[in-house]
């Protein structure tokens, strides 16, 4: 085997990089101020400064450790990543073959949506009367369950963090539920959303008058928005014993 050992190599010309038509096969470290072309086999070390670019197909590359800088449109296939940090994505982030999804925001899925089976939904659980904590929040849930017997009539606040003008359009509904432990003499025949009176239009044509004797009342109110600070409030009352 031969060494040459020189400090640059040009073409014939002198005027720029020679070509290798059969290839260049290097055992040590390449190290380029730009690179153009397709790459393929192992990459390890660091693809970084502001100035790094990848263009071309790297679709067969294993890239190991840092890619920091890297920018250009390469294509690359990721077979999984590991993030212990917060991952920001500008455009759409589209996956398949997904086994489970925390999300705290909406899901919109194209089609195969699974739940297990089961719809869960939260119940925020209060040991007291709903005429002792007659604010409703819904950053709390969609049904509410109080735990104590009441003793008085009460006119439940349905409202939010925001407010439910905030948190709702025109022509949205939501559908609220409320348990109490019944008592003859308790009842809510009025509400108000935000703190703002509402007609309520009751099932059967009248608002409640008075409260089961015993076990559970459940009003459902389905709550629309028609306007700004206006809503249509649908109410029902049973009574379970």
């Amino acid at each position: 085997m031969s060494d040459i050992r020189v400090d640059n190599i040009k073409n014939e010309a002198g005027t720029g990089s020679p070509g290798f038509p059969y290839g260049a096969n290097v055992t040590g470290i390449v190290t380029a101020s730009s690179f153009t072309g397709n790459l393929t086999g192992n990459v390890t070390g660091n693809a970084s400064g502001s100035s790094a670019s990848c263009t071309g197909n790297a679709a067969t590359a294993t890239v190991a450790t840092n890619a920091q800088g890297l920018t250009g449109s390469p294509n690359i296939s990721v077979g999984t990543i590991t993030a212990t940090g917060n991952v920001s994505i500008g455009g759409t982030l589209t996956y398949e073959d997904v086994t489970n999804i925390d999300s705290v925001g909406v899901i919109t899925a194209r089609s195969g949506v699974d739940f297990g089976g089961i719809l869960r939904e939260k119940v925020k659980i209060t040991a007291g009367k709903l005429s002792d904590n007659t604010n409703i929040n819904l950053d709390n849930g969609m049904v509410h369950f109080f735990t104590t017997q009441e003793t008085a009539t009460s006119t439940p606040n349905i409202t939010s963090s925001v407010g439910i003008n905030t948190i709702m359009a025109v022509g949205d509904t939501i559908a609220l539920s409320v348990i109490t432990t019944a008592a003859a003499g308790a009842f809510s025949a009025n509400w108000t959303v935000d703190h703002t009176a509402v007609t309520e239009a009751w099932n059967g044509g009248a608002a409640p008058a008075a409260g089961g004797a015993a076990g559970k009342d459940f009003y459902t109110l389905n709550i629309i928005k028609t306007g700004n600070a206006a809503f249509t409030v649908l109410g029902n009352v049973s009574n379970f014993a």
